[in-house]
């Protein structure tokens, strides 16, 4: 078992890595392509950052325990929108925000419950991921509508063939590192005799949200709050409705409904929470954020206790 738990350090360590460089690389290749501001932010956070969770969840349903996968994307959602988003708060000055930005937002982040009411019948079936991938892919051409907020395009054409090398690099990377934190992580959950999906919801669930923390910290520095936000909330839909919807695809995922609920309940109040102090005089408080990364610590405490 000691030998499993260091694979599946050495693993995350290497996913959370792997998944730094293809953010930054991914950049460099939107610059290239003179995409927009919006475009690029959406590539890099929301679809990008996912790329762990993915790998995670799809290898793990080809394994035939896609609930490790379900248990990373959810506990992933939950940490984006309560702990990431409160850590980014109080790492700097209150955060302002536009208001069109949180009222897009609030249609996107409802989308996040969309899995959570699918699975309350004990099953996510392939009907169930057709159903997220049609609303994940709405989502996406929402997003591309909203460009028109973010006119200004990014002139970089340089080192090209080197960023793209890079992110293909990372691309494998990413894919060897998920396969092995699967399998230990199966491994680590027979020894330990607790299920997979808590290990998902929790230890794996914090490693993939790093991508995003790192992104929103810099767009916060660079002036681009909204940016931030609108970002953080974004990846929570990608994961809920595309990535759900393909792990589901490969494999359909029998649920607890019980600890679905608990998960389910508390993804509403965060949901409700994040957005009600954003939409607060437009501004996220270090106070707010405090608020927020208080309210992950109660869902840790309540999970565990009930594992």
């Amino acid at each position: 078992m000691y030998i499993d738990a260091l694979i599946f350090i050495l693993g995350c360590a290497a996913l959370v890595k792997a998944s730094e460089y293809a953010v930054e690389s991914i950049a460099h290749i939107a610059r290239a392509f003179r995409m927009t501001e919006f475009v690029t932010s959406f590539i890099l956070v929301a679809l990008i950052s996912a790329l762990p969770e993915t790998f995670i969840s799809v290898f793990s349903a080809l394994e035939g325990d896609p609930s490790l996968g379900l248990g990373t994307l959810l506990g992933s959602n939950i940490a984006d929108l309560t702990l990431i988003l409160g850590l980014v708060a109080l790492a700097g000055h209150p955060i302002r925000i536009q208001s069109h930005i949180i009222q897009k937002d609030l249609y996107f982040a409802a989308l996040t419950m969309l899995p959570i009411i699918l699975g309350l019948d004990g099953f996510l079936t392939r009907l169930d991921a057709v159903i997220l991938l049609v609303a994940g892919t709405s989502f996406i051409f929402i997003l591309l509508e909203e460009s028109m907020y973010f006119r200004k395009p990014y002139n970089d054409g340089n080192h090209f063939y080197k960023q793209l090398a890079i992110f293909f690099c990372a691309v494998i990377v990413l894919l060897v590192s998920a396969n092995f934190i699967v399998s230990s992580a199966e491994s680590l959950a027979i020894g330990l005799g607790i299920p997979t999906v808590m290990i998902g919801l929790f230890l794996i669930a914090l490693g993939t949200t790093l991508p995003e923390f790192i992104f929103s910290l810099h767009s916060i520095k660079k002036g681009h709050a909204e940016l931030a936000i609108g970002d953080i909330l974004g990846v929570v839909v990608v994961d809920a409705t595309l990535i759900i919807g393909i792990t589901a695809l490969v494999m359909p995922i029998a649920i607890n409904t019980f600890l679905l609920s608990m998960i389910g309940m508390f993804t509403a109040f965060a949901v409700v929470f994040a957005l009600l102090f954003m939409r607060s005089d437009g501004v996220l408080t270090k106070n707010e954020g405090m608020a927020l990364v208080l309210f992950y610590v109660a869902f840790v405490v309540v999970q565990m206790l009930v594992a």
